[in-house]
């Protein structure tokens, strides 16, 4: 009976590697044929985007030529209406400019004019201040003159008093001396 308890584990294991070596090799081959279907899923998908992006590339530049075709025209009439636009702007321009210049020249020549007239009020004015000026300076030079002949003797007599002083004051300390001696 001991040997039926140590068999009967090792039949029951063999069988059981038997039915899992089995599930794992068909497990195995299921995923290795579930990862080449996604691998060609994959790639018709990628080939199936090309080609969209293909289709659309092409769709995109046909509808991008169209647009440049009806741009280029539209261009084309814009420039032709801005050139006649352009011309007559132009022409109104200069019309507008001599008329602009004549009246400036007319408004430059009064303004001038009345520039000159209060140019010369001014000058006119500043002589009159001027001639004030000279005869105050002629009537303040006569004036500085006898005031300067004054301090002139006033300073005559100072610088005599002061040089008296200075022999008073030299003989006085000559005496002194002599007395000391």
């Amino acid at each position: 009976m001991k040997k039926i308890y140590f068999i009967v584990p090792i039949i029951l294991l063999v069988i059981f590697i038997f039915i899992y070596m089995g599930v794992r090799n068909s497990i195995h081959a299921q995923q290795v044929a579930r990862e080449e279907q996604d691998q060609k899923d994959r790639k018709a998908r990628m080939e199936k985007e090309q080609e969209d992006r293909i289709r659309a590339y092409n769709a995109a530049n046909e509808e991008a030529q169209k647009r440049i075709a009806e741009i280029t025209a539209k261009k084309a009439e814009d420039d032709r209406q801005a050139q006649e636009k352009a011309q007559a702007t132009d022409e109104r321009d200069v019309a507008f400019r001599e008329r602009n210049s004549l009246n400036s020249q007319v408004l430059k020549l009064t303004d001038d004019l009345f520039t000159a007239k209060e140019q010369l009020t001014k000058v006119q004015e500043q002589i009159k201040i001027q001639q004030a000026q000279v005869d105050y300076l002629k009537t303040a030079t006569a004036e500085v003159a006898q005031t300067k002949s004054i301090y002139e003797n006033a300073l005559q007599k100072l610088t005599n008093a002061e040089k008296i002083f200075q022999q008073q004051q030299a003989a006085a300390a000559a005496t002194a001396a002599q007395q000391k001696k």
